[in-house]
């Protein structure tokens, strides 16, 4: 496109202008921290991984509406992640599935990426020449201004005043060839910021929109895909995958309608040896790893539940030695046995939760189908957090997936649910009755003298009525501790 006379005029002008804010790419921002990752995992596990499935949504080529997706497709994700994987230690192999190895491994790895593009993260504080540049030559802005429908001013055209990063979310299911449900099912989100590119780095030409940012995606997606190897090889929740099997094996008993009282009994009592002494709470963990908080902040706040936990009016009376100081909880927010905890705590969370369900007793529905104590919002539940983050560069940031099709959300919550007309609990046999005491029994020993293991029960009583807190309630009972007595007292009271 030939430009006017105007935009000759004023070129040697914009070179000076290029040449003096040529620091531009350096970016400063106020930046959430993040704690770093931990160790690699070493696990050397063993699965297929089919083609990475690429669920991205590619935009028809409409004439000004840009494409922002990284120009790396499944295939060439499928093999940077292969290879990574095996490289860190946590895979000792992923063959493909038609693969002569593929017929010796039961397990399989499936991996969905959700979103992999170009993202503006804002702009830096260098953007101020931009907007000079456009008020200097007005003429050549309405051009392109007009050449891109309004999407790129002179300014941002010729100068890097957009910080940009490249984003990836992907979602990872471990399955085994006996069981059709996932046992572990994790999302990741990685973030790497590419500091501040020109609209001219991003376009071919004035016009394009369709290889928008394809020379600079590419290059910079395969940092992404290095950080996304990263995130997933250090995600402490690798270290309880044989826990995860653990329970989906128990899950699949005590959730099946078809299943005896002392069948589920049976089933949860092969997860009461899950229940081991907690570092860390949940609850400690997302404390003392919240960047929004200063180290007073987090060590407050961690104080305060340590007393909790231990049955005390507050933090003030805490004893010495259990006090975490700013100091402490400063190396704390960077220790990986805080994360490991937190991924820990979460096994447990949810081994206590089958063993609640377990306990309870049915009640026949009265509409022909038979209720457990599974709850809907818990049936497609994604175990652990929903995100992953990493340290510099790899960005914590929100983000990701599609929103579904329009009118989806509110059709679902508009359409009438059913109530279930609920029958009498069903009638344990006197078997059943002995496995249910013994149970009970079973998982307040394991609970005994650990304030942060009996904080997660209490988290899961807290939730329990009727039938539910009737069995709840005889596992407390057993305990004793100043922290379940303020508790019952405060139920009681309610």
């Amino acid at each position: 496109m030939k430009l006017p006379t105007a935009a000759r005029v004023y070129i040697p002008l914009l070179t000076v202008l290029v040449l003096l804010a040529g620091c531009s790419a350096m970016v400063t921002t106020a930046e959430i921290p993040v704690p770093p990752p931990g160790p690699q995992i070493k696990a050397g596990l063993k699965a297929v991984m089919p083609p990475v499935v690429d669920k991205r949504y590619w935009p028809p080529d409409t004439p000004g509406t840009p494409d922002t997706n990284v120009h790396i497709f499944g295939p060439a994700i499928t093999a940077k992640l292969r290879s990574g994987l095996t490289q860190t230690g946590l895979f000792a192999a992923l063959p493909t599935p038609d693969s002569p190895s593929a017929e010796l491994m039961s397990d399989r790895v499936v991996i969905r990426v959700t979103n992999f593009s170009l993202t503006e993260l804002g702009n830096n504080p260098w953007a101020a020449p931009a907007y000079i540049i456009d008020g200097l030559v007005q003429p050549v802005s309405g051009v392109i201004l007009i050449a891109t429908k309004g999407q790129v001013d002179t300014g941002a055209y010729l100068l890097p005043s957009t910080r940009m990063g490249t984003t990836i979310n992907a979602d990872l299911s471990w399955s085994v060839k006996d069981l059709k449900a996932p046992v572990l099912k994790r999302s990741y989100l990685v973030v790497v910021e590419l500091g501040s590119v020109s609209g001219r780095q991003l376009r071919a030409s004035l016009a394009d929109t369709t290889g928008y940012g394809v020379k600079v995606g590419k290059a910079e997606g395969q940092k992404a895909l290095d950080g996304l190897v990263e995130v997933i090889s250090r995600d402490p929740h690798w270290l309880y995958l044989g826990s995860y099997i653990r329970l989906a094996r128990a899950r699949v008993v005590i959730e099946d309608p078809e299943s005896t009282p002392e069948q589920r009994m049976e089933a949860a009592g092969a997860l009461v040896g899950l229940l081991q002494p907690l570092i860390y709470s949940p609850e400690e963990a997302k404390v003392l790893q919240d960047g929004l908080l200063n180290d007073s902040g987090r060590a407050a706040m961690a104080n305060e539940l340590r007393a909790r936990y231990l049955g005390l009016a507050g933090a003030d009376a805490l004893p010495a030695k259990q006090r975490l100081t700013e100091a402490q909880a400063k190396k704390l927010f960077d220790d990986p046995s805080v994360g490991r905890a937190w991924a820990h705590g979460e096994v447990t969370q949810e081994a206590l939760g089958l063993i609640m369900s377990a306990l309870t007793p049915r009640r026949a529905s009265l509409n022909g189908t038979a209720k457990g104590k599974v709850k809907a919002k818990d049936k497609d539940k994604t175990v652990g957090p929903a995100v992953i983050g990493a340290s510099n560069p790899y960005l914590d940031s929100a983000g990701g997936a599609r929103n579904p099709a329009p009118g989806a959300a509110s059709s679902a919550a508009s359409a009438p649910m059913p109530l279930a007309k609920l029958g009498p609990p069903e009638v344990l046999s006197p078997q059943a009755k002995r496995m249910q005491a013994q149970l009970a029994t079973a998982v307040a020993e394991a609970m005994r003298n650990h304030p942060r293991l009996q904080a997660l029960y209490l988290s899961v009583a807290d939730e329990s009525v009727g039938l539910a807190w009737f069995q709840a309630k005889s596992v407390l009972s057993q305990i004793g501790s100043p922290q379940v007595k303020n508790y019952l007292a405060k139920r009681d009271a309610s």
